[in-house]
């Protein structure tokens, strides 16, 4: 899907190294059920349609938390998510990142 795929021309957040993708795992290392593994295009991972996904019964009020969890965790570190990724988080905006760093290939 073009909308998981930045245009090589401008790079993406993670080419200035100010965006990280990740989950939560317990103390033994088992990832917590997030509901669609990490990396899924599919819009069952899109915290925009989580409500919905809810209601439906195709996500758990259990994987719901676990999601709520690692979001409530980024943002009081300073991170913000993205409406279609439940793993995906800036630091800041493109623009900024471009401003203040030097993007990887």
């Amino acid at each position: 899907k073009i909308k998981f795929l930045s245009n090589p021309a401008f790079g993406s957040v993670h080419n200035y190294g100010a965006a990280v993708d990740l989950s939560i795992c317990t103390k033994k290392g088992e990832e917590l059920d997030m509901g669609t593994p990490y990396d899924d295009t599919a819009s069952l991972a899109y915290p925009i349609l989580e409500s919905r996904f809810l209601q439906r019964g195709e996500l758990t009020k259990e994987q719901l938390k676990n999601r709520q969890l690692l979001r409530s965790v980024m943002y009081k570190s300073g991170f913000f998510g993205i409406q279609t990724e439940w793993w995906h988080f800036n630091a800041m905006t493109r623009d900024v990142a471009a401003a203040k760093f030097k993007r990887i290939e």
